[in-house]
């Protein structure tokens, strides 16, 4: 990234030396100077100059397509803040006027068969060998598409295949270009969220190839995208390093939006595959600092929110405050169901059911789709467990254990044996709960959890007494990493 602002310096110089008149007398050296420098701008966060420039480029253009990468570039800026619905609408109104109609009128379903039916009547190595892109309007408009599809993808999920189909189509029909990767990568991705996993990591892996005949300019976020299909396919550990490419490619072209989305969805596999918190909190620190420096407020709240669940899981008394929280919930689906998952995490994590449920709740009106995992074995027990069918409780709190030691979730261990350890206490089955609570104290531990190890100390130094069990293990073992 720094070779992006050296270059902003540059052009910065060169634009000091235009005399008065250039606009009229060196109009294509003028209109690429300031371009370049709205670039290189927008790329190392320094957005208040890249709409500076970039208005200047729009007041002075000959035409509307001299205006384009500069309107581009101020999308992308109000993308980056917390004017993303401004964002999406003036990606629509650019493409509207360059002939380019979403056809939203249609149902999702049929838009989605219609890709399909267009996809299938081509082989892969067809459309790998698909010509390259030439007309130069045509290649900004995708670029447009693009980032309107990252944006209905926080913010308005169901307009997404619209967008897909577009990116498509027009890359079929017009050639390839540099953000063709885009579409067939969220056509993968889409297909996956519907169950069809064979489909989309076949199509994420076309979107990969592509990128090898288009040029690497997207790369980033087809990598980013790619990742979260493949964890379904591949062990999740090799998202890390998935992830880590991404950013790379990111930074590579000055895309810093990309790169924080691979880094925080890095940070959201590592939190899944239970790396130990102290880790994590290294690595959000990273993150903090370099979205603080791009000035990506979205990403900046999502973070706080992760963070704060963090420090309750450690232990801390650090308050975590998220000054635009509020209105980037209300107008961001994605900022939305981050917070409502975090919430309903941690209250389970703590035993706040009420709170948990209403969390849950909350998440599925804004999700879409919804999967069966670990959780789902946890939420069976505890129902059956209210609802008396005892033996049906214990199978479930059983698979859950066995599901998080298969996948080597290190975290959702601990909470499973908490909770069978809690119901098997109120069976009143005291050794049985006792070594569930030992097992969940010890995977938290491992997990940098001491907030809930010193939790769990409580709980059982009040409910237990070493005569209250027939066997040797007394309650202040379970106290023997907490004190430090």
């Amino acid at each position: 990234m720094s070779d992006f602002g050296a270059a902003y310096s540059y052009f910065n110089h060169g634009i000091s030396f235009l005399q008065e008149g250039h606009w009229q007398e060196h109009y294509d050296l003028s209109l690429s100077l300031f371009e370049l420098a709205a670039k290189c701008a927008l790329a190392i966060g320094d957005l208040a100059s890249s709409k500076l420039h970039s208005e200047q480029v729009m007041k002075e253009a000959r035409s509307f397509e001299d205006a384009l990468n500069v309107m581009y570039f101020s999308t992308c800026a109000l993308a980056y803040s917390s004017g993303l619905p401004d964002s999406i609408q003036n990606s629509i109104g650019v493409l509207t006027k360059l002939g380019i109609d979403l056809q939203e009128s249609r149902s999702t379903e049929a838009c989605v068969q219609e890709t399909i039916t267009l996809l299938t009547s081509r082989t892969h190595e067809e459309i790998l060998n698909t010509r390259q892109m030439t007309d130069t309007t045509m290649i900004i408009a995708l670029k447009f598409l693009a980032k309107l599809e990252l944006g209905m993808n926080q913010t308005k999920p169901r307009s997404v295949p619209f967008v897909t189909q577009k990116i498509i189509e027009l890359s079929l029909a017009k050639g390839m270009s540099p953000m063709s990767p885009i579409g067939f990568v969220y056509h993968g991705a889409f297909m996956s969220k519907q169950g069809d996993f064979t489909s989309g990591y076949r199509y994420v892996k076309l979107a990969l190839s592509l990128l090898d005949k288009v040029g690497r300019e997207s790369a980033g976020e087809v990598i980013c995208m790619a990742t979260q299909v493949k964890i379904f396919v591949e062990p999740i550990q090799a998202a890390l390093e998935h992830h880590n490419d991404g950013y790379a490619a990111s930074m590579a072209t000055g895309d810093v939006f990309n790169a924080l989305l691979n880094t925080i969805l890095k940070d959201a596999c590592m939190y899944v595959a239970g790396v130990k918190l102290q880790t994590m909190r290294e690595e959000y620190d990273k993150f903090e600092r370099l979205a603080k420096e791009n000035n990506h407020s979205i990403f900046l709240v999502q973070l706080k929110q992760v963070q704060r669940v963090l420090l309750r899981l450690i232990g801390s008394d650090e308050e975590v405050t998220i000054p635009e929280e509020e209105k980037l919930i209300a107008s961001n689906n994605s900022v939305l169901k981050t917070f409502c998952f975090r919430k309903a995490y941690i209250s389970f994590m703590f035993r706040s059911y009420d709170d948990a449920k209403e969390y849950v709740s909350k998440f599925f009106d804004c999700h879409e789709n919804a999967w069966a995992s670990l959780m789902w074995y946890l939420l069976e027990a505890e129902e059956a467990f209210s609802n008396n069918d005892y033996e049906a409780a214990k199978l479930f709190y059983k698979q859950a254990i066995l599901s998080a030691k298969l996948h080597k979730f290190v975290h959702e261990e601990a909470m499973a044996y908490e909770l069978a350890a809690y119901f098997h206490l109120e069976l009143g089955e005291m050794e049985q709960s006792m070594e569930y609570f030992l097992a969940a104290h010890g995977r938290y531990n491992e997990w940098g959890a001491f907030g809930k190890c010193n939790s769990l100390f409580e709980f059982v130094n009040n409910n237990f007494s070493p005569s209250s069990i027939e066997s040797d293990v007394a309650p202040e073992s379970i106290a023997t990493d907490c004190v430090s």
